[in-house]
């Protein structure tokens, strides 16, 4: 891995969307890694086994979609939270969903932000700043956006 490069998960089911996101973060022009996990199921594991063993580091940022085969986007959450090692890393919400019931459910499961899918493409690309805007705030030692 570079070098200053930040580590991102992302938990999402849809090939076109994580398209999307790389292309996003592409766009804003700072060094990364992603990981990615098309169901929660996946994503749980990869958790339980930061949490297990102490030589795996924590990723610098989780992206989850909500509505996931397995397991759901909130499941992840809630087991982040409870995560032993991992905690108080930023969780991005990244979902279609515009639901006041979703919004509150996942601000009440620690989500850090709330990206709804837009269907205009230019619109999309704005998840890219939000990532480095997070990314630069935990570098700099500020608490979340």
């Amino acid at each position: 891995m570079a070098e200053n490069s930040y580590r991102i998960w992302i938990a999402e089911d849809n090939p076109a969307d994580v398209y999307l996101i790389e292309e996003a973060l592409r766009r804003h022009a700072f060094t990364y890694r992603l990981t990615t996990a098309d169901n929660g199921e996946d994503m749980l594991n990869m958790i339980a086994k930061l949490d297990r063993e102490p030589s795996e580091i924590c990723p610098d940022l989780f992206l989850i979609d909500l509505n996931l085969p397995r397991r759901s986007g909130d499941e992840i959450l809630a087991r982040l939270r409870h995560s032993s090692r991992c905690a108080q890393v930023p969780a991005i919400v990244i979902t279609s969903s515009d639901s006041p019931q979703d919004r509150a459910r996942a601000r009440e499961l620690g989500a850090s932000f709330y990206f709804r899918k837009p269907a205009d493409l230019e619109r999309f690309m704005a998840i890219g700043e939000v990532v480095r805007k997070f990314l630069e705030t935990q570098t700099d030692g500020v608490a979340s956006l």
